[in-house]
């Protein structure tokens, strides 16, 4: 019985991600994305999404660990970990700089408006291999439920012919909302948990 209670390393890593933070961070810089890309920054309003991520270290520290405690992984796991990071840092670097290209793209005048409606859905495409990624890299499936949204919302901007901006909006703010209710959980039941401990 007791056995059956135990945490393994997998199951406390899975855990890990479940405050939410991550998920609020990476959906505020889609959000800010989506709605830049409406104004004169264009492409570029996408700058700002690895400084969001960037937040979640310190915050992570401030928030979370006060809570939960910090939690020292195996080193095969966080070899893994830093492994498997630094090809989805890569990847996102590549993404932003194919994004931008493919998007200065668009709006020559050499490309076909038909495929102009194709190329405005690439970017949520990319996000959303992003977010496939991150499900596998933390074992949280809510990131594939994002990746749905992404993939779902860029093939309604190619049947409407919409621009890029509406999938990574839509996108951002269903990770934000998600993000917010789980951290709230998070910090609710931790202050609770707290609050038992000290009675």
């Amino acid at each position: 019985m007791a056995s059956a209670q135990t945490l393994t390393e997998t199951d406390l890593f899975r855990a890990y991600w479940d405050d939410g933070l991550l998920d609020l961070l990476g959906g505020l810089a889609l959000l800010v994305a989506g709605i830049g890309w409406e104004t004169t920054l264009g492409p570029l309003a996408t700058v700002q999404a690895p400084l969001w991520i960037a937040l979640w270290i310190p915050l992570h520290r401030k928030i979370v660990e006060p809570r939960a405690g910090f939690v020292r992984f195996s080193l095969a796991r966080r070899q893994s970990t830093t492994h498997r990071l630094a090809w989805t840092l890569a990847l996102g670097v590549g993404v932003f700089v194919l994004v931008a290209a493919v998007a200065l793209l668009a709006r020559g005048e050499t490309v076909q408006p038909s495929a102009r409606h194709l190329v405005a859905a690439l970017p949520a495409a990319l996000v959303a291999l992003a977010a496939g990624i991150a499900a596998v890299l933390t074992g949280a499936r809510r990131f594939l439920a994002y990746a749905v949204t992404l993939l779902a919302a860029g093939a309604a901007t190619v049947l409407l012919g919409l621009g890029p901006a509406l999938p990574l909006a839509l996108g951002g703010l269903v990770a934000t909302v998600s993000g917010g209710v789980l951290l709230r959980r998070f910090v609710r039941a931790g202050d609770a948990f707290e609050f038992e401990e000290g009675a």
